[in-house]
């Protein structure tokens, strides 16, 4: 049968630009599916990560990656993948086409040894759930999503459609050939069918709850059934499905067991799905005998492919692969090379400015990470200094947000925003009590006190924490796929990357535009892929091939500037101004330089204990720290002066205004810039303003005429640092309660 497609050329669901991925060599996300040659040669493996990989299954070496072409959201993603009996081709298929202008799916068939492209089979009208070929290499069968059942393809036909079953009444997840070519399918309506070797139905039988995976054993005489819906597996003839009586399933109580095979003798039955952790359950004398349990993954198991002498291929969404002898003993295993945040739900810390971020490489880990991004430095052990603060999860009431898919704030539900099967999974509340963000399975979303959505972006994984900077201005999100990003809170646009490896010492971050510094052991992990058209396997080229994209000065200006343009402008002025200093040989570098007074009082001394501010001090600081973090690289030199409580003297204060204006006399007039700052109490007294600072004596009116810091005399230090530079005043003296120890009320 001919096969039509809408388009050849690059399409809305295709990218036409370089985009960055990762790859560490191996998965980096959810592993759908795993299978394995014949002669127990070769895995391969297909991933959210829209790649197939190839392994030698008897060293795990990772032998070959075939990126499929990719585009937007989940364009690319695998979700059913086979091998040829005799190991030379692999076809692979899932969401590798539908978007919103192109209702197509497609299969594609790829040489093993080279990784081209041998056919793409077109015109699929939803997306592949399950792929196998027949032991004789003769045939490929496909099960589809929806109520679209099976599709044929023959080998000496080129791989044409030969034969369809299309009259089925929901999803359809598993297909197994027989030794003799007989086929058997399974699908979500309840229903197991059986075709002969012409693929004319023979035989269909219902069932209780929704059959998945399913599988002959060798002799064809038998078929095993298991359910997404359940713990239990149904045994049937493999001629006509009468029932047989099945495996001993009692004791399980809980979780489900989907994917079944048989040993390549046909003496083991094996189990897996999501039950207890996770384990492979297996059952001897041909599935009659007693069971034995293994956990080899913390994750859903996916896949499970027989290997010769009673191995087996274990394939789970952790990713995890790994290959079992017969005695279950682990031959070898490949783990995940990303870590996993999904502890950090209320745990992800950062620091004001974001520049600081604190994180777990498990979901079990008490002690976070730190990586400061100012000094790209990654830090194993979390220091008590109060520099971080994770998410603000209830000043808003936000309620049912924690894995549900019914999320609502003060009362109103989000569900009109979230999409079908869509499940929150960790929020945060903006600063300023009037927005939040909501992470979830496949989207980055804010909203309002309202409950209207403010805006949503797609993103690379589920969103398992989420946080927001003190200063509002940027999301911290920790993702699936292992990454940690920062996105602007106005529009969520992404800003910056970070990728820890989970040796724990190894490191990657990187902008949208390629920008990027790592650690000599993440080298090569960053790369573009780039798309070749439909019908060209993709390729990718290691980020670190391009030296004029390694710029690791430049990332935290990133976050300072909220764009990557300024960013490189102030990092490249950095970069002239130094050069300049050291064929100059001077000890500063020209241009403008920034210098700050930040002056803070909480503590007033024994004759004003009733004047304490808790926070005065502390915002002195933290203004100070904002202004030097955001500001200063505009500025060829920055210099801070901070005075705190028992520091803010008369004598403190006026010695730091000479010293300041001192260093604005050693610049041309006007080119630099002066910002005090004074945190902390005033009042007034006989028409006259006065600043309270430490020692001062509140008793009376006249004796805070007497201690406190006149106002014009602070103005008048100002005025002369004006005639030097540039000035501005961060004035924060309120009165608030500021009464006089005999109890006069100052007005």
């Amino acid at each position: 049968m001919a096969d039509t497609d809408l388009t050849d050329a690059f399409s809305t669901n295709l990218y036409e630009q370089p985009v960055l991925t990762l790859d560490p060599g191996v998965h980096i996300a959810r592993i759908w599916c795993a299978d394995a040659d014949m002669a127990g040669t070769y895995a391969v493996t297909g991933s959210d990560d829209k790649t197939v990989r190839i392994w030698s299954a008897l060293t795990g070496e990772c032998l070959r990656t075939i990126r499929l072409p990719r585009g937007p959201g989940d364009v690319g993603k695998v979700y059913a993948l086979a091998i040829s009996p005799d190991g030379e081709l692999v076809a692979a298929g899932g969401w590798t086409r539908i978007g919103k202008t192109d209702k197509q799916e497609q299969i594609y068939i790829f040489d093993r040894e080279t990784g081209a492209l041998v056919r793409r089979i077109k015109g699929l009208p939803n997306i592949l759930n399950h792929l196998v070929f027949s032991p004789d290499g003769r045939y490929l069968a496909a099960m589809l999503m929806g109520a679209n059942g099976l599709r044929v393809y023959g080998r000496e036909a080129g791989w044409d459609e030969i034969a369809r079953d299309d009259d089925y009444d929901d999803d359809s997840y598993g297909a197994a050939f027989a030794a003799d070519s007989r086929l058997a399918t399974t699908s979500y309506d309840e229903h197991v069918r059986l075709y002969d070797r012409a693929f004319r139905r023979v035989a269909m039988t219902r069932t209780e709850g929704e059959p998945a995976g399913i599988a002959f054993n060798p002799e064809g005489d038998k078929l095993v059934v298991g359910y997404n819906t359940g713990n239990t597996l149904s045994l049937f003839e493999g001629r006509d499905l009468t029932p047989l009586l099945g495996p001993d399933t009692r004791g399980i109580e809980s979780g489900v067991l989907v994917n079944v095979a048989w040993s390549a003798d046909g003496a083991t039955l094996h189990a897996g799905g999501a039950y207890d952790i996770n384990r492979i359950v297996s059952w001897f004398d041909a599935g009659m005998g007693t069971r034995s349990e293994l956990t080899v993954s913390l994750d859903y198991i996916f896949s499970l492919s027989p290997l010769p002498e009673g191995g087996l291929l274990v394939g789970a969404g952790d990713p995890y692969l790994a290959v079992l002898d017969a005695d279950g003993i682990l031959r070898w295993e490949q783990k995940k090379q990303q870590a996993n945040f999904r502890g950090l739900r209320s745990t992800l810390s950062v620091s004001a400015d974001g520049l600081v971020v604190d994180f777990g490489y498990e979901a079990t880990d008490e002690v976070l990470a730190r990586f400061d991004l100012a000094h790209l430095e990654l830090s194993l052990d979390k220091p008590a200094d109060g520099l971080t603060a994770p998410p603000d999860q209830a000043s808003m009431k936000v309620e049912n947000w924690i894995d549900n898919e019914l999320p609502t704030v003060n009362g109103r539900i989000l569900s009109l925003w979230l999409g079908k099967y869509e499940i929150s999974r960790s929020l945060a509340i903006h600063p300023d009590g009037k927005r939040f963000v909501l992470g979830t399975e496949s989207r980055l979303r804010a909203f309002d006190a309202e409950a209207s959505s403010l805006w949503q972006r797609a993103v690379p994984g589920t969103v398992w924490a989420v946080n927001i900077t003190a200063d509002g201005r940027l999301v911290v999100a920790a993702y699936g796929d292992g990454t940690i990003r920062w996105h602007r809170m106005d529009d969520g646009s992404e800003l910056l990357a970070f990728f820890p490896m989970t040796d724990r010492a190894n490191w990657v971050a990187w902008t949208p535009e390629g920008i990027y510094a790592a650690t000599p052991g993440a080298f090569g992990f960053l790369r573009w892929h780039i798309n070749h058209g439909w019908d060209q396997a993709a390729e990718a080229i290691p980020v670190d091939e391009i030296k004029e994209l390694r710029r690791p000065e430049v990332l935290s200006l990133v976050l300072q500037e909220m764009e990557t343009a300024r960013a490189l402008g102030l990092a490249d002025l950095k970069t002239m101004r130094h050069a300049v200093q050291i064929r100059t040989g001077s000890s500063v570098p020209p241009g403008a330089r920034l210098h700050v007074l930040a002056i803070g009082v909480s503590d007033y001394g024994e004759k004003a204990k009733h004047l304490r501010l808790r926070y005065a001090d502390q915002d002195a600081h933290d203004v100070a720290s904002a202004l030097v973090n955001t500001q200063g690289s505009l500025y060829a030199d920055v210099s801070l002066n901070l005075l705190r409580n028992e520091e803010v003297t008369r004598t403190g204060i006026f010695q730091a205004f000479n010293a300041m204006r001192e260093k604005l006399a050693q610049a041309e007039p006007g080119q630099d810039l002066a910002v005090v700052l004074f945190s902390g109490h005033g009042t007034i007294v006989d028409d006259g303003f006065y600043l309270l600072i430490h020692g001062v004596d509140a008793s009376t009116a006249v004796d805070i005429k007497a201690t406190a810091l006149p106002l014009n005399n602070f103005r008048d230090e100002l005025h002369k640092m004006g005639e030097q530079g540039r000035v501005l005043v961060l004035l924060d003296a309120c009165h608030s309660g500021a009464a006089t120890g005999d109890g006069t009320l100052l007005p």
